[in-house]
């Protein structure tokens, strides 16, 4: 797989592989420790939205894989040589820009639920788990698209 479809496939895989993972492995240790009340693989419903039917471990899929091709667009400019590192400097510009900023203010402007504060209403409890979250996340994503790619360059 080449060119732009190939890297549009690649990358929603990979982060895809991430999500289920990395990003719910880390949900389970953090929910065990007490740090986060949110339940890994979960089916239920969203609850809210337009798309309130859907399980909750389809909708982080779904973001996690679009998130996985703006990456696969982005890989080649990030700095650094490590996978790993491209992963992390990505997943905290996502933590930055989506779920401190624009998901609060999309979940409280246009569906009114669940209520988010701006910044993890600079909880440091709550900015921890998102960093631990989102940069495992991120790590993942950098490496298993690394070497997904790396493969099919070869």
């Amino acid at each position: 797989m080449q060119g732009t479809a190939g890297r549009i496939v690649l990358g929603f895989v990979a982060a895809a592989i991430s999500v289920l993972i990395v990003h719910q492995g880390i949900v389970y240790i953090l929910g065990t420790a007490g740090l986060t009340r949110t339940q890994p693989w979960s089916l239920q419903p969203l609850g809210y939205g337009p798309f309130a039917w859907i399980p909750v471990l389809a909708n982080h899929i779904f973001w996690g894989g679009l998130w996985g091709i703006l990456f696969a667009f982005v890989y080649q400019r990030l700095p650094g040589t490590m996978m790993w590192l491209k992963g992390l400097i990505f997943g905290m510009l996502m933590l930055l820009v989506s779920n401190w900023t624009l998901l609060p203010m999309i979940r409280q402007y246009v569906f009114k639920y669940p209520p988010q504060p701006l910044f993890a209403g600079f909880n440091p409890t709550g900015i921890m788990v998102g960093l631990l979250i989102i940069g495992g996340f991120g790590i993942a994503l950098g490496v298993i698209y690394g070497l997904l790619a790396r493969e099919r360059n070869a």
